[in-house]
């Protein structure tokens, strides 16, 4: 790596130092930023003072910038200018290289040489102390509204700034950047990246990143295109309620760029994939998080199992994430539009393709889905031709492949665990290990999503409580009896009903000894 040189800005540097503000600023304070387009405005802004404002380069890319602007003191019809500086940033992959240090030394050693006495900033109130800066209420200065905290600070520059006081006045670009169309249209011209909105926003030691894989106790987490290994706070190995990452969630952790950075906390869930990790035991299984769309992939082959399916749906709609079932490999099947007709009979919530990966036949239906932001899992057995999928519609190969046994159209586990890849397009993929069997647990809402017209029969029928037995005015008997509901469908409504129903209360049992067992 070579030496960090700090220079002036020119103007061919701009549209990178915009994309490095952006990035150190992203989601920090809370959706996106709109740090670059000041940026963009201050350069424009007659207060901007180029002539102090540095940029830092490391290996031809920018690095970090610190921009000076005027700014004012006002005490009736007294007015002083004074310096200030917004925004100080570094890439925020390289916050371990002290060019926030170089930067500010350089440029306030510049600041002694000039005219004004001292300087005023809105910052970290850990950080800019150890360079120098105190609290303004020692100045007798306030911010514009009269008040004083401890992230308004001031640096003398010369002896003269003990006798400036008043209220403090930034130049007017800054608030000149909020307007939301304007920065939607200033913003669609960078590489896409997600805004979030979270409650651990205002963010400052810590950085926000994503799980993207977990082994055991060992975590690594998706920071910008760097994968970083983590590990967890000791606060959650003491907590028995404390929520563990998973694959998909969005975390804040301590950056440490020579080890294993420190996972803070776990980010609030949009929605949760889990399901039974083992049937006998009923042990709950949290499989992924803060999913929109869940890719059912199933070959049509031996593989196709439409009991597999429907459970899947289920998991997917308990999770309220939209349920796209994929039928792979239809250049082997000679009747597709067969297999698509009885899975769009499962529900009306779910969607039905047939593609052939090899052929890149149905390929271009799937971009739909793909849309900047969304986060895709893919649910399947070994051998459904997950991986091979994902490679088509991602228009490079980003997963291995394996070939499957012919006896029975099943494959090696090509993936053995969760792992979360990021498209250049914006779009998240989830792969998850090949699942043979999927049971049902605490998914009643999703079972119901999927069998919603037979829900809407049993709301008709003359008795709530009616068994559908031997009852009268029975709607669900009238349907099976005229044929305008399926017994199969019936019969796999009643299986996963009562697979929930006895996996649930096992949880609930398991639960209720573990507690037991506790107070021994």
């Amino acid at each position: 790596m070579n030496k960090v040189i700090i220079r002036k800005e020119t103007e061919k540097d701009y549209r990178q130092t915009e994309q490095m503000v952006r990035r150190a600023f992203w989601n920090i304070h809370g959706p996106g930023c709109n740090e670059h387009l000041m940026v963009h405005k201050l350069r424009q802004s007659p207060d901007y003072l180029p002539e102090l404002s540095r940029i830092a380069e490391l290996d031809g890319k920018i690095v970090g910038v610190i921009m000076y602007s005027v700014a004012q003191i006002v005490q009736g019809e007294q007015i002083c200018e004074v310096l200030t500086f917004g925004p100080l940033c570094v890439e925020p992959t390289l916050h371990n290289l002290h060019i926030g240090k170089m930067l500010l030394e350089e440029t306030i050693a510049l600041a002694k040489e000039t005219k004004y006495p001292g300087i005023c900033i809105f910052g970290e109130p850990e950080y800019y102390p150890k360079h120098g800066f105190v609290t303004c209420d020692r100045f007798g200065i306030t911010d514009w509204n009269g008040n004083n905290f401890d992230a308004f600070m001031a640096y003398p520059l010369q002896e003269a700034f003990g006798d400036v006081h008043g209220r403090f006045r930034e130049a007017p670009v800054f608030e000149e950047c909020n307007d939301k169309e304007e920065l939607a249209a200033f913003d669609a011209a960078f590489p896409y990246a997600k805004p979030l909105e979270l409650s651990c926003q205002w963010l400052h030691k810590e950085r926000l990143g994503r799980i993207c894989e977990v082994q055991k106790n060992t975590y690594v987490i998706r920071f910008w295109e760097k994968e970083i290994p983590a590990k967890l706070k000791g606060s959650f190995y003491k907590d028995e309620n404390a929520v563990w990452p998973i694959v998909g969630d969005y975390v804040t952790f301590c950056y440490n760029p020579n080890g294993d950075s420190v996972i803070q906390t776990v980010c609030e869930r949009k929605n949760l994939l889990k399901r039974p990790d083992q049937a006998k035991t009923a042990v709950e299984q949290n499989m992924v998080s803060n999913v929109d769309i869940v890719f059912i992939v199933t070959s049509l082959n031996a593989n196709y199992n439409i009991n597999r399916i429907a459970r899947y749906v289920s998991i997917a709609l308990q999770a309220d994430a939209l349920p796209v079932v994929v039928l792979t490999k239809s250049d082997l099947c000679s009747n597709p539009g067969r297999y698509i007709r009885e899975v769009e009979e499962l529900s009306d919530k779910v969607r039905v393709h047939s593609v052939s990966a090899l052929y890149g036949i149905g390929i271009d239906e799937m971009k739909e889905y793909l849309e900047p932001g969304n986060t895709v899992v893919l649910l399947g057995s070994s051998g459904a031709g997950k991986s091979t999928f994902v490679n088509a519609i991602a228009g490079t190969e980003i997963m291995k492949t394996s070939q499957i046994r012919e006896s029975d159209a099943r494959g090696r586990h090509t993936t053995t665990y969760r792992q979360l890849i990021e498209l250049p397009s914006g779009v998240t993929i989830i792969d998850t290990p090949g699942m043979r069997e999927i049971g049902m647990q605490s998914v009643a809402d999703g079972i119901n999503d999927t069998f919603s017209d037979i829900v809407e029969l049993e709301n008709q029928c003359r008795f709530r409580d009616c068994k559908h037995d031997t009852e009268p005015g029975c709607a669900v008997k009238k349907a099976l009896a005229d044929g305008t509901l399926p017994r199969e469908r019936y019969d796999l409504y009643l299986k996963l009903q009562r697979e929930n129903a006895n996996n649930t209360v096992k949880k609930k049992q398991i639960a209720k000894w573990k507690k037991q067992m506790k107070q021994l």
